[in-house]
């Protein structure tokens, strides 16, 4: 894509010729030598953008933000990065344009381009605005992150921001004012230069993040899975034992339970997972390292006793699982049998913006085949063998 000039040049004409028109109106006088303009459209909010990123501004960039704000990352990058989460929140924003924008991260020159393509209002009642109007505006991007050692990071993917009007702050003279409270990464990336560990504006952002400000993103029920999946790969058993509710039951395999060798109960629960996981990713464990990988291969949705209340909604996952441990003593445990999961909304936790958050309430390992052979160093075994190991 070649990189786009003069983009305040480009927005108002395009403007004024009544190609694309944007709710609100601009303030014409443009940014001056100091101020940004006020954000009384949402191309304000872009241009504002635009020059924080040029000026490498992280307060003026977090302004055009909304405090329950998520940036989205593309299927692409989350396929690319299991650990990666749907979206980041404005803390994880925070962190990664402080590290973006300062001086520890050899960061020598910060571009950025943003041109208009399209506006499209979305009336009040959908799913992501349940109450207001919303201004999905596509933006087609040129941004070139110069650092040091001949290294560059390129993005000129579109993206996609949703404005709506900001609640509970007066009007500017009697305008309203914007803020942007999504933002996907809408494609595809092109590379003009020499790129290094990034896909797009969201890959470019992930390069500069340490680590992630909330670590429960259960909003949904696919994203306990990939939790559940994180928190094995990370070792982290409070980040594990937050995916399963209060009275949750785990029901190893038959062939597991039936196996006088193995003394594995029928079912166990919460208490038993965190004695089990702590011993599992203690650092004084015998675990060297854990890869998983979770493939969903169906999902069965029940709408509860009340079809018009999704809050007694439950769901269930199955995965196809792809589970290596390996031990400090050079042997290792393979995991290919499935898991069922049963989820439900969680009625004790909400998200850090009030959303509904989701909980394992019971996992069934579905393997057909006990603890299968060995080879080697290596066991294929079940889950629930796994864990009961650990007891």
């Amino acid at each position: 894509m070649k990189p786009m000039a003069h983009t305040t040049t480009i927005i108002v004409a395009l403007l004024a010729a009544g190609v694309v028109g944007l709710i609100g109106c601009s303030n014409s006088s443009g940014p001056s030598a100091s101020d940004y303009v006020n954000p009384t459209s949402p191309e304000n909010v872009l241009l504002n953008l635009e020059r924080a990123y040029g000026e490498r501004d992280v307060s003026e960039y977090l302004d055009c933000l909304s405090e329950d704000f998520k940036f989205h990352f593309t299927e692409e990058d989350q396929q690319g990065w299991p650990q990666l989460p749907p979206w980041f929140y404005k803390s994880d924003e925070q962190q990664v344009h402080e590290n973006m924008f300062g001086d520890e991260w050899d960061v020598e020159s910060i571009t950025l381009t943003l041109t208009v393509a399209s506006v499209e209002t979305i009336p009040g009642g959908d799913l992501r605005v349940p109450t207001r109007d919303v201004v999905r505006v596509r933006v087609l991007t040129d941004l070139r992150i110069d650092l040091s050692g001949n290294l560059t990071y390129l993005a000129t993917n579109p993206q996609n921001f949703y404005f709506r009007e900001v609640v509970g702050s007066r009007e500017l003279h009697g305008r309203i004012l914007w803020e942007i409270s999504e933002w996907e990464d809408a494609e595809g990336w092109d590379a003009g230069a020499r790129v290094e560990d990034a896909a797009g504006w969201g890959g470019i952002k992930y390069c500069f993040l340490e680590s992630l400000s909330e670590t429960s993103r259960r909003t949904s029920p696919a994203e306990v899975i990939d939790q559940l999946e994180a928190a094995y790969v990370a070792v982290d058993s409070l980040s594990y034992l937050d995916c399963l509710s209060e009275d949750f039951q785990f029901f190893p395999c038959e062939e597991d339970v039936q196996n006088p060798e193995l003394d594995i109960p029928p079912v166990w629960y919460k208490p038993d997972e965190r004695t089990m996981h702590g011993n599992m990713f203690d650092e004084g464990s015998c675990v060297e390292s854990i890869s998983l990988i979770l493939t969903t291969t169906e999902v069965v949705h029940d709408t509860g006793a009340d079809p018009e209340d999704p809050l007694d909604d439950t769901y269930v996952h199955t995965e196809d699982v792809y589970f290596l441990m390996n031990l400090l003593n050079g042997d290792a445990f393979i995991v290919t049998a499935p898991s069922g999961f049963h989820l439900r909304v969680d009625p004790d936790e909400e998200g850090p913006y009030g959303e509904t958050m989701w909980e394992i309430y019971e996992w069934y390992d579905l393997a057909s085949e006990g603890r299968g052979d060995v080879s080697g160093h290596r066991e294929w075994t079940t889950w629930g063998g796994v864990k009961a190991m650990f007891r």
